[in-house]
């Protein structure tokens, strides 16, 4: 896959490499020893993770590579969330709707007990365009609010 932050970064898009949701194991988990920081990019579901995130989690994330014994893979690797919302800020406030610290709970936990080191969650809220329902300025204005989350996470990344 091209990728368009240099070679220190290696993206993943699990979606087009398995769209089958046969996961490489081997790869994945090669990928994630040459890491030294992950960035989970995902689309809340239903405030979830999509399911082939977790497919991955449970794939990729086995006794002996992530957890149990010998399972120190990822200790010390730093790891991020960066997560996108169709609805507003205001939506996850912890009344009716979790907030965002609370939704992203299990990947956080799950990320702790492998032993990396967890750096947040950083939330693009507002993300949702449908065609038809909205028009080219509000499209616009998506498009600016991704560009400008991209910046923070490349800046994330750097440091």
């Amino acid at each position: 896959m091209e990728n368009h932050f240099g070679e220190k970064v290696s993206v993943r898009r699990l979606s087009e490499l398995y769209p089958d949701y046969n996961i490489d194991v081997n790869a994945e988990q090669q990928a994630l020893l040459d890491a030294d920081v992950v960035l989970f990019q995902y689309p809340t579901f239903w405030f979830n993770v999509p399911s082939i995130l977790q497919k991955w989690l449970e794939s990729v994330w086995l006794y002996g590579f992530a957890y149990g014994e010998g399972g120190d893979k990822l200790h010390g690797k730093k790891l991020l969330v960066s997560t996108t919302t169709g609805s507003v800020a205001d939506t996850y406030d912890g009344q009716i709707v979790a907030t965002m610290d609370d939704l992203v709970k299990p990947v956080k936990h799950s990320a702790l007990y492998t032993g990396c080191e967890w750096q947040g969650v950083y939330p693009l809220h507002g993300a949702l365009y449908l065609a038809g329902v909205h028009d080219e300025n509000y499209l616009a204005k998506v498009q600016a609010n991704a560009k400008a989350h991209a910046k923070t996470l490349i800046e994330k990344l750097k440091n």
